[in-house]
């Protein structure tokens, strides 16, 4: 499962022109002798096609000339314009009814291919970036990282009310830890990554940015996490230059950094 979802965004990195030379050497390799990779292929391209003129339509929504150019389309394809609608009813033909069926059912596997292959047209926003790579952390090492489990059991309580999903109340916990210095890190991380649960995007970036100057224990952890805040209030320079630090970490979210990096580029400034 997991190499066919790799093959997939690689087929979408190369979709878009992502790829280095060698890369594309191989995914072109890859499709001509793989039939059903190249069907797919193919049926993306089409999807691509689609998404692009569906783009192009949408910003013409507020041409002055868009009226005239719709009842030449209408005319084109033997569709009755709005002023005669009004004025004379007539049913629409049957072969329209049945291209427009076709349409909408192609738009909606349109969808679903974006979504399993994990393509990112350009006019979506970073919302669905977001959606997709972010998670709250799942578990918790910091007891490996300073013992302070031990010293101080309040900071367990907080972080466990986070790994239950209970941001609001972890953030409570450690504003009652805020003024002791020796776990301060930890406060800010788990803080942080509360806010990001909460949607305060904000607030979680003032607790994480910090931790990235004092600490390096969370080092990889912050710069994921703030790179997500970074890339959902559309800051993407900030974003990007996180998610490159993140590359040189031989770890957990390497591989997410370096894919996230390339689909930023397909976002609007």
């Amino acid at each position: 499962m997991e190499r066919k979802l790799d093959r997939n965004r690689k087929l979408a990195d190369y979709i878009y022109n992502d790829l280095n030379p060698e890369e594309v050497v191989e995914m072109e390799r890859e499709i001509s002798h793989d039939p059903q990779l190249s069907d797919y292929y193919q049926l993306n391209l089409q999807v691509k096609d689609y998404l692009h003129a569906k783009i192009q339509l949408e910003e013409m929504r507020s041409d002055p000339q868009l009226e005239d150019a719709e009842n030449l389309a209408n005319m084109a394809f033997d569709t009755p314009s709005h002023q005669e609608v009004d004025h004379q009813p007539v049913p629409r033909p049957k072969r329209n009814r049945i291209r427009n069926m076709a349409f909408a059912a192609a738009m909606a596997a349109g969808v679903t291919i974006i979504i399993a292959v994990g393509i990112i047209p350009s006019n979506m926003d970073q919302d669905l970036l977001f959606d997709r790579y972010y998670a709250p952390i799942e578990a918790s090492d910091y007891s490996q990282r300073g013992g302070a489990n031990n010293m101080y059991p309040e900071l367990a309580a907080g972080i466990n009310q986070y790994m239950e999903g209970r941001f609001q109340n972890s953030i409570n916990q450690f504003k009652t830890l805020a003024s002791i210095p020796a776990i301060q890190s930890e406060v800010l991380f788990y803080s942080g990554l509360s806010y990001l649960g909460l949607g305060q995007y904000q607030s979680a970036q003032y607790n994480l940015e910090p931790v990235l100057v004092g600490d390096n224990r969370y080092q990889a952890e912050t710069l994921w996490y703030l790179s997500l805040c970074y890339l959902k209030t559309g800051e993407f320079e900030k974003a990007n230059k996180l998610l490159g630090q993140l590359e040189v970490y031989d770890g957990l979210y390497k591989k997410d950094a370096q894919t996230l990096r390339k689909k930023l580029r397909r976002l609007k400034p």
